[in-house]
């Protein structure tokens, strides 16, 4: 069993696919999902099984992970797949992050990403956006992290517009933050200060009212 080095790189490659997918993640679980795809090379054909200690998660996340935390949040992880964005026709895609999670009582983690994500995370030719992990960690909010990585991929356009129903959508927000001082406050305003703070972006987010019909 080769193990996976989880040293080696700290820059991340999805798709515009993956990037604007629904999905509501923990702060955990979505640095957990980070962390991992810096295991991926991008000349990689086929996903691999990946084998490393949590000791090595710990050193590539930052802290400490007690066991039962770990096993929580991957069953959470589990739980929560990723919904595809597709064509307005009636289709829909829903997709687990990994196909397996395997912990070991000597500490050893094996998984695989699942599969069907495969057009999504390799041979990436375009469309897809590159993201430093050492950015991304540091942001207390998962939604900071979202949101950053969605204007990352606007960047060189220099700004994106938000419908802010859809935003909801695709950020799976709670119905008790949709009501929008909650939303500009605990969501928009953080993502802003975090982004400008911690990554390579300088954002501001702007209000536009929308016109009636």
């Amino acid at each position: 069993m080769e193990k996976t080095d989880l040293t080696q790189r700290n820059y991340i490659r999805q798709s515009h696919t993956i990037v604007n997918a629904r999905m509501s993640l923990s702060k955990l679980e979505i640095d957990i999902v980070l962390a991992l795809l810096t295991a991926i090379d991008f000349k990689d054909k086929d996903f691999k099984d990946y084998h490393f200690s949590i000791k090595e998660l710990e050193d590539k996340l930052g802290h400490k992970l007690q066991t039962k935390q770990l096993q929580s949040t991957i069953k959470s992880l589990m739980s929560k797949p990723i919904e595809l964005p597709t064509k307005e026709n009636g289709d829909w895609e829903i997709v687990n992050w990994f196909s397996y999670f395997k912990y070991s009582k000597n500490g050893l983690i094996s998984c695989r990403f699942d599969k069907l994500l495969k057009p999504f995370l390799l041979e990436l030719k375009s469309r897809f956006v590159i993201s430093d992990l050492k950015m991304l960690l540091p942001m207390k909010s998962s939604y900071s992290k979202r949101m950053y990585l969605l204007l990352k991929e606007y960047s060189k356009i220099g700004k994106r517009n938000f419908d802010i129903e859809k935003l909801h959508e695709l950020l799976k927000v709670p119905t008790e933050m949709k009501r929008y001082d909650n939303f500009k406050r605990q969501i928009l305003q953080r993502a802003e200060t975090d982004i400008n703070k911690f990554t390579d972006l300088e954002v501001e987010f702007t209000e536009k009212k929308r016109h009636p019909p």
